[in-house]
């Protein structure tokens, strides 16, 4: 039991820290990237954490009518919802239909700084049979930074000390189910961190 929820904690972090790579900064500038897509899309990712270049794949769409991110991680009945206008972030459990909800920081680029001047163009590449722009930037720390971005706004690769920390494996551009994105009336609020 203490294995499932370490592995269910284990997956909503790497959720968490793919959302905050994936950016929520405003609109791009003059010499900046777009960070949030302008289309609806469906992204598969590799995230890599061990020191062996081994990850775990995760799915994430976007529906940008609404502008809410749905990241899937690979924990079974575990999603994350981002409403990025409420500024939400919603935990779903299906199996105890149940979501803990948070605020969502004023910026969920977290890990990347979305301040204007804070990007430098770093190169023209291509990640999973996309385009995509690299940006110099830095994280909240201060520690360099590579993101590699298209030109409508979607997240393929980031890297930091020299390692790939999210690649994408797969971008399918779609119209996006909204039902996918709302949660269940019926579901439990919760309050994070209290008992289950």
């Amino acid at each position: 039991m203490r294995a499932r929820a370490a592995s269910g904690q284990a997956g909503m972090r790497r959720a968490v820290i793919l959302a905050l790579c994936a950016t929520g900064a405003p609109p791009a500038l003059a010499d900046q990237p777009l960070l949030l897509p302008s289309h609806d899309v469906d992204v598969t990712y590799r995230a890599s954490g061990a020191r062996d270049g081994s990850g775990v794949e995760q799915r994430v769409r976007w529906l940008a009518a609404s502008r809410t991110m749905r990241i899937d991680p690979p924990t079974p009945g575990l999603h994350v919802i981002i409403d990025y206008v409420a500024r939400r972030m919603s935990v779903v459990r299906d199996a105890t239909r149940s979501v803990v909800e948070m605020v969502a920081p004023d910026s969920m680029a977290g890990m990347i700084a979305g301040k204007p001047g804070a990007f430098a163009r770093h190169g023209e590449t291509t990640v999973a049979g996309r385009a995509c722009t690299e940006w110099q930037t830095q994280d909240r720390d201060a520690h360099p930074v590579v993101v590699c971005i298209t030109d409508d706004g979607v997240l393929l690769r980031a890297s930091s000390a020299a390692q790939v920390r999210v690649s994408a494996v797969s971008v399918h551009y779609a119209p996006q189910d909204p039902q996918e994105f709302r949660i269940p009336p019926d579901y439990v609020r919760r309050v994070p961190g209290a008992a289950r």
